[in-house]
């Protein structure tokens, strides 16, 4: 299960940059259609990459994928495409990239944790530990309370 879809991917380019950006064609512009190929690539390429920070985290593949990843995977994504041309990347690609990669770590070293207690597998509830069950009361001390007087300072 991808963490993105193409449609995922709309809301940050749009569909005629979607299209430039994923045919290889020298007349890309007669082109209509996106390359699912090159699109469905670069979403993979964000899916390892968010794979790798959760993996030591959280039991893969996740049955639930928070919109906060959503998000992650269609920055990475983004990036992904737009590093494919020799043109200059986009600043706001480069920013949101960047933005995505710590969160993902941030992540990772648990600064920020996703909601998904059932698939977090080395945080299992802990039962309470046991109390303490001894033999001695009150009368079983060592030093009676006479015998201590006698120590006043």
């Amino acid at each position: 299960m991808s963490y993105c879809t193409l449609e995922n991917l709309t809301s940050l380019i749009p569909m005629q940059e979607l299209i430039n950006l994923t045919n290889d064609e020298t007349l890309a512009r007669d082109v209509k259609e996106i390359n699912t190929k090159q699109a469905e690539n670069a979403i993979s390429y964000a899916d390892e990459i968010i794979n790798s920070y959760l993996r030591n985290k959280y039991k893969l593949p996740l049955k639930f994928v928070p919109p906060i990843l959503t998000q992650i995977a269609v920055d990475l994504t983004a990036f992904r495409l737009y590093s494919r041309r020799p043109r200059k990347l986009p600043e706001h690609i480069k920013d949101s990239y960047d933005v995505a990669i710590n969160l993902l770590k941030n992540i990772q070293k648990e600064t920020m944790i996703l909601d998904l207690p059932h698939e977090h597998p080395d945080k299992e509830v802990s039962k309470p530990a046991p109390m303490i069950l001894t033999n001695k009361g009150a009368n079983s001390k060592i030093f009676s309370d006479d015998v201590m007087k006698g120590f006043r300072l």
